[in-house]
């Protein structure tokens, strides 16, 4: 990644922009089920791999920042970036506002999940303001899955197109893109553009029969998602594969969910129909409607969870083509 610091003038003498980017080499960091977590900052758990570009970049940032903001007063400091600039931009506020004690605004544009819920709860309270942008067709906001959370924490993004079907351009910021950022942020006043709660679980319960109905969209997405974590609240095992998600590597966590997942299933009918209707679905939104879920043994449900991330992280890297 790399950083331009610019100075504010006139009305804004005394603000300091620092816009970061993510670099080609980055894009697969994002899909890699071989990286793990790491303390921030904070000390809240965050992706390895945002946070270990992020510390390649400090040096240089501590060196350009420190001489203008050590010891002034007054402004306020606006970090920004897109996709996974926007990932490293969170980060960067985070630090920026614990080294040097200043206002800080965050604002990022289709920029993935950072870290855990500490570290959302964590950032949501200490960076001033947070100006989440997103297009409900940008795959890059949904990943990495749960456990990742966005910041700000039980706030507000503000929805810049509505539009729901996933695709790889909605992720796009240029002027051509379709929609792309810089024309959909098209208001001078934040209070003018569309905003939804970052609070989107509800509980929610999927039936096998309904699974048709699945679109590959933002939505369902979520839909799914909720019907997850619904499953593992509901049988008591939600706090325990969250905190042994800090300690595993991506990939090890999903074998991980899926034992469980299995384990969960055997505990009662009731359990055995939830994840049923949640096998169910996921396969829909993967695109292999056309398998049926035989069975609930580790073996399947491990299958099922790998065939719905590959069609996610598939299109996830189609979007990064939009970075150059």
């Amino acid at each position: 990644g790399f950083a331009a610091i610019g100075i504010g003038k006139a009305a804004y003498t005394g603000d300091h922009v620092v816009a970061i980017r993510g670099t080609d080499g980055l894009r697969d960091v994002i899909t890699d089920l071989h990286i793990g977590l790491t303390g921030g900052e904070s000390n809240a758990l965050v992706h390895a791999g945002f946070n270990k570009v992020f510390q390649s970049m400090k040096p240089a940032l501590e060196q350009s920042l420190t001489p203008v903001l050590a010891g002034s007063g007054r402004g306020t400091v606006h970090c920004v970036g897109h996709s996974l600039g926007g990932a490293l931009a969170h980060i960067t506020a985070d630090w920026v506002k614990r080294r040097y004690k200043k206002r800080v605004c965050l604002y990022t544009f289709g920029a993935p999940r950072v870290g855990f819920d500490g570290f959302s709860i964590k950032t949501t309270g200490s960076i001033d303001k947070i100006f989440r942008c997103t297009h409900a067709g940008d795959p890059v906001p949904l990943v990495p899955l749960w456990p990742f959370m966005h910041a700000p924490y039980k706030g507000r993004e503000i929805l810049l197109s509505s539009a729901q079907g996933l695709r790889a351009s909605a992720h796009s910021m240029g002027e051509n893109g379709t929609p792309g950022y810089l024309n959909t942020a098209n208001s001078h006043s934040w209070d003018a553009l569309q905003s939804q709660s970052t609070e989107l679980f509800k509980a929610t319960e999927l039936q096998y029969p309904d699974r048709h109905q699945v679109t590959f969209t933002t939505y369902w997405a979520h839909r799914i998602n909720n019907a997850l974590i619904t499953l593992l609240k509901k049988s008591g095992q939600l706090s325990a594969i969250a905190v042994q998600a800090g300690a595993v590597t991506f990939l090890t966590f999903y074998d991980l969910l899926a034992s469980s997942v299995e384990k969960i299933a055997k505990l009662s009918p009731e359990y055995a129909k939830q994840t049923l209707g949640l096998l169910g679905h996921m396969l829909v939104f993967a695109g292999k409607g056309g398998t049926q879920v035989v069975d609930l043994s580790y073996r399947f449900i491990r299958w099922v969870f790998e065939v719905t991330l590959a069609a996610l992280h598939r299109l996830v890297r189609e979007a990064m083509a939009f970075l150059r």
